[in-house]
């Protein structure tokens, strides 16, 4: 369980923790572990220049840490999972820098460290997963955002998508360190008038969607998935639906390249079948 509970409040490298001793001991009743997530987005920093003032000093990278590692160790967290995703092609030393640092700290008090990434691209490998996989315990590849809001409409993790970002981090990343991340969300495309925009629904509501608006879903085999489309008013919708038997083609990716494990983002989105298809081996 990788609950969002730290954000970095400001550049001097102050943590906001929202952190539960009575999450982590419910948690460990059910023996499940507790990977904390910490992030540079979505509350407290949120730019990629309050994140290279952050991570270019020494002293507010290790006041970072060492609170991360203090609160970690004062609620019972079994380790700390790192979401950065304001790294500037200048910021990438000294995030890199920060993994170093903060994988020390972790290995020292029986931490386990995780680090997200996006799928390599020529544009991000300013965040060094070859060296992350030399000091991380686990490298995740977020497998999905194929297409974003904002963009294009298409699928938001497409088999080929998945299978190429698995590939290529081998590339760089031990087999044995490499979680694959998959999405239990999709995106419905509206557009109307030359505009595109699109709301990310869970599965569970994006099934209700679907029913409730009586569309077709039709396999689509080059991407490993349903695509449906609709017209109402005017407007066209389509979606690219993640569920059972397209995630179920990512999980025997998974178990093809023999990774450490699968992440899920995010829990609460699945309807309750979907975890006869997330498991290992």
């Amino acid at each position: 369980l990788s609950p969002t509970w730290f954000h970095v409040a400001d550049t001097d490298g102050d943590l906001e923790s929202i952190a539960s001793t009575e999450v982590v001991n419910y948690a460990h009743q059910a023996n499940i572990e507790v990977w904390a997530a910490i992030r540079d987005f979505d509350g407290g920093i949120d730019s990629y220049d309050e994140s290279y003032e952050l991570l270019s000093h020494t002293s507010s990278r290790t006041n970072l840490i060492n609170q991360l590692i203090l609160t970690a160790l004062s609620t019972g967290i079994d380790g700390i999972n790192v979401d950065f995703e304001k790294i500037s092609e200048k910021c990438g030393e000294h995030y890199i820098q920060f993994i170093r640092e903060l994988s020390v700290k972790c290995r020292q008090n029986g931490l386990v460290l995780s680090v997200d990434n996006y799928v390599p691209q020529a544009y991000n490998q300013q965040y060094h997963r070859k060296e992350q996989g030399v000091f991380a315990d686990y490298v995740v590849i977020m497998g999905y955002d194929e297409h974003y809001a904002g963009g294009d409409p298409g699928s938001v993790a497409s088999l080929g998508y998945e299978k190429k970002g698995i590939e290529d981090t081998l590339k760089e990343v031990p087999r044995e360190k490499i979680i694959s991340a998959v999405p239990f969300y999709t995106r419905i495309w509206k557009e109307e008038g030359g505009k595109v925009t699109s709301d990310a629904m869970g599965i569970a509501r994006a099934q209700q969607w679907i029913a409730d608006n009586n569309v077709e879903l039709y396999w689509q085999e080059d991407l490993g998935q349903y695509y449906g489309e609709t017209v109402r008013d005017g407007i066209k919708y389509t979606l690219w639906m993640e569920e059972a038997r397209s995630l179920g083609l990512k999980m025997e990716l998974i178990r093809k390249y023999n990774l450490a494990g699968v992440a899920c983002w995010k829990l609460g989105f699945e309807p309750e079948e979907i975890w006869d298809v997330i498991k290992l081996p």
